[in-house]
């Protein structure tokens, strides 16, 4: 089952400023994730930002894909980005350079804004956090991953139930969270004597916690860095997603290209005439 989209606090605040500032008509109103969001690191590296170049800051903070969808939701002039799997029927996404993100597209990689869900462990890990990544890992996992609306891997080994018991506690991405909780319902199931806690608090988060003991398993929107690699920690594919851009359901926008999706998350387009009379040419 998806994320139910609530009205949070957080939400209701942004969608309040984005109503009471001043904003031109014409303004393109951007809203991106956390710093530590995986889904923003991921978004930053597959549009090349380099060690200069940075997500405008005139851009709209929120903290999770839920309060992502709300705010663009609620502001006809806002542009965002989110995990694909996660996407509502409100909002909708527009095609990069001519292709959508669906399903098939991630798979082949024709879609551009392809990114992995990683699993991080360090060599402390356990024995049952490892059976419930070699349960996600497996032909079971990935039809479960592929009804919840991602891709999963190719191929895998069949599960075979191990009676196992204990507690694995994972932590991190709030995209990743949702797969991971299809995962863990299907999984405690066949091991009723394992349970599983889920913690979301971002990517980075998810990371140290695996670091600093306290998490078995990081839940991971973006690659490792070569500190934290060389910190010990490893990381193992789950499932494979897409960034959707996403804009307002009244929109014209229908697709950018991935020009334009860099030049309005850096600054460097702040208006939807811009982008207008670039498809008009």
């Amino acid at each position: 089952m998806r994320q139910k989209i609530q009205w949070t606090a957080a939400a209701l605040s942004l969608l309040f400023l984005l109503g009471s500032c001043t904003v031109d008509a014409g303004d393109i109103v951007v809203v991106t994730r956390e710093e530590g969001s995986g889904t923003r690191a991921a978004m930053t590296q597959l549009l090349d930002f380099g060690a200069d170049m940075y997500i405008t800051p005139r851009a709209e903070v929120v903290g999770s894909n839920a309060v992502m969808l709300l705010s663009v939701l609620g502001y006809d002039r806002a542009i965002g980005y989110v995990s694909a799997g996660a996407m509502g029927k409100d909002v909708k996404s527009v095609s990069i350079d001519g292709v959508s993100p669906t399903q098939e597209n991630i798979r082949s990689g024709t879609y551009p804004m392809k990114r992995s869900f990683l699993f991080v462990t360090n060599d402390n890990i356990h024995a049952v956090a490892q059976d419930f990544i070699r349960f996600s890992c497996s032909p079971a996992g990935a039809a479960l991953i592929s009804d919840a609306g991602y891709v999963p891997l190719e191929g895998g080994d069949a599960y075979i139930p191990s009676g196992i018991s204990g507690k694995v506690v994972l932590a991190g991405s709030t995209s990743v969270a949702p797969v991971v909780e299809f995962l863990a319902d299907a999984y405690t199931e066949i091991n009723p004597d394992v349970h599983i806690e889920v913690q979301q608090t971002g990517s980075s988060a998810g990371i140290s916690s695996v670091l600093e003991g306290v998490a078995d398993i990081g839940m991971s929107s973006r690659e490792l860095t070569d500190t934290e690699r060389g910190s010990g920690l490893t990381d193992t594919i789950v499932a494979y997603d897409g960034i959707a851009v996403i804009v307002h359901e009244t929109s014209p926008v229908t697709d950018l290209s991935i020009g334009q999706v860099r030049g309005i998350f850096s600054g460097d387009i702040t208006k939807w005439q811009t982008v207008y009379d670039a498809q008009e040419g």
